[in-house]
């Protein structure tokens, strides 16, 4: 009895789901899955999530998008397979989160560049070429810009971090190893932890987001200004995407371009008010000369170019760097 139950809970369930789709099927309603590789608390999926309402307000009756999670729903860093298999049909992800894709992080070479600037430029049809081609998923924009910065548990002269232990990710490690640092691969929470426990003496870290982790428990200087401009990416399958009808797609692509516009004013609120927050709590800024930055940006673009078209994409990273060099450091 029991076998016959599920076996019917089972058909129930099926029915269900087709009956759904029959009639969005019938009155013409494309239902697409988002989600995030950040949970909703963090800011950095915000301007995506802002875009997936005005998509469903301007869409109505014609489309809505589902936000269904963040990386309790896929792990941040295991995304783009049910991206890639249409289980979820759209999602916003740091560059460095898609191993697969290295060429994405040419979006970090535009030393501040917009995200408008580089649509401009050619960029996200140059990776939007290579994500189709690579992983079967289309290139909708970059709804996510803030900048980054080294933060310390006591002060250093200049820019120099020789033997500093820094918890980095790869996009980092360019410019903290070429600064001398020892670099540490530590999971984002373990990261106290590892900062009070002496794991690590700093770490490289978005701008926006120190002080509400309590990060400030240990960490006591931050570098002035930011030492790099992160633009990361929204994706979608390619095969959900093509299927929608060209105003659906317009629509989708125009509010996008509507989102990256504001994106810049946004992130840059955010990070004054957490300024503001990290002077109350004692956080102190050592000062970046003009010249350290410039060799800080070389080092990035040097170590960038190599690490993450070259090398690893030699097939497209000729053509992304191509479409970057009007942005490289002089």
């Amino acid at each position: 009895m029991k076998r016959m139950n599920f076996k019917l809970a089972v058909a129930a369930a099926v029915l269900f789901a087709a009956g759904i789709s029959q009639a969005n099927a019938q009155s013409g309603l494309v239902v697409l899955r988002a989600v995030t590789a950040w949970d909703k608390s963090q800011a950095f999926g915000d301007k995506y999530l802002d875009w997936v309402k005005r998509v469903n307000q301007k869409g109505a009756g014609k489309i809505r998008i589902d936000y269904t999670g963040g990386p309790e729903v896929f792990p941040a860093f295991e995304q783009l397979e049910p991206l890639k298999r249409g289980v979820i049909s759209t999602l916003v992800t740091s560059t460095g989160y898609v191993g697969a894709l290295p060429e994405l992080n040419a979006t970090w070479l535009g030393f501040g560049a917009t995200p408008a600037e580089l649509r401009a430029s050619g960029l996200l049809a140059a990776l939007d070429k290579v994500v189709r081609e690579k992983a079967g998923v289309t290139l909708l924009g970059f709804p996510l810009q803030m900048r980054f910065n080294v933060y310390l548990k006591r002060p250093v002269q200049n820019v120099d971090l020789t033997q500093i232990k820094m918890r980095s990710l790869p996009v980092f490690d360019p410019v903290l190893r070429g600064l001398g640092a020892v670099t540490v691969t530590v999971p984002y929470p373990e990261l106290l932890t590892a900062l009070e426990t002496g794991v690590v003496d700093g770490f490289a870290f978005p701008a926006v987001a120190v002080v509400a982790p309590g990060f400030t428990r240990t960490i006591k200087y931050k570098f002035a200004p930011p030492w790099w401009i992160g633009t990361d990416v929204a994706l979608m399958n390619a095969a959900a995407y093509d299927k929608l009808s060209p105003d659906l797609k317009k629509l989708l692509v125009d509010t996008m371009i509507e989102i990256e516009k504001e994106v810049p004013a946004y992130y840059g609120g955010k990070e004054k008010a957490e300024n503001e927050g990290l002077a109350k709590l004692g956080v102190q800024d050592l000062q970046t000369s003009e010249a350290d930055m410039l060799k800080i940006r070389k080092l990035q673009w040097e170590g960038g170019v190599q690490t993450f078209l070259l090398k690893p994409s030699p097939k497209y990273g000729p053509e992304l760097v191509e479409v970057m060099k009007r942005f490289a450091p002089k």
